[in-house]
């Protein structure tokens, strides 16, 4: 049986935010700190345009709303945004207006590590896919072969960019897209 999966919108996202960034926090191992400022980012990324998001919430819970044991979410980037402005620029204008010029950035895509391994990576990416407006998809993730990785690519995503460091950071990391 497949996994239940939920599409919200912004304002239906918005009370998952807190449970959300949990779950980014075991599945990238970071400290509590991180969990707070991943949480007021993810608060910030709900006003961006374009904004859509996917659950699975947890199998024993058959009710709408239910909690979240993986989630994904993005949006469509413009000037003026963070992450947006950083790629373009290390991108170079040909490549920038090639990928970024209409792209829904997949800004967040996680799993709880106990639920991992079980397709929701690829469930929730799919459906992303499916709903996202733009004419690309664009994401970062870190610059190594891992099951992330292995996934983008396994539905179409290539490297733009590689061994990218992104300012206050000391990971390295490959920006991907898909044409949508």
């Amino acid at each position: 049986m497949s996994p239940r999966v939920e599409v919200l919108g912004a304002d239906e996202f918005a009370r998952h935010v807190k449970v959300a960034a949990h779950i980014y926090g075991a599945a990238m191992q970071r400290s509590a700190e991180m969990v707070v400022q991943r949480c007021e980012i993810m608060h910030s990324h709900l006003a961006r345009r374009g904004f859509l998001a996917v659950i699975v919430p947890a199998e024993d819970d058959n009710e709408a709303g239910a909690e979240p044991v993986a989630f994904g979410y993005g949006y469509l980037g413009r000037r003026g945004e963070w992450w947006h402005d950083i790629v373009v620029d290390a991108l170079g204008p040909e490549l920038s207006e090639r990928w970024m010029a209409e792209a829904f950035e997949l800004a967040e895509l996680h799993v709880l590590p106990e639920h991992q391994g079980h397709g929701l990576g690829r469930r929730i990416l799919d459906e992303v896919i499916r709903n996202a407006r733009g004419r690309t998809m664009v994401l970062s993730t870190h610059d190594l072969e891992s099951p992330a990785r292995r996934l983008y690519r396994s539905v179409g995503f290539v490297d733009l960019l590689g061994g990218f460091v992104f300012p206050g950071s000391r990971e390295v990391y490959a920006v991907m897209g898909k044409d949508l």
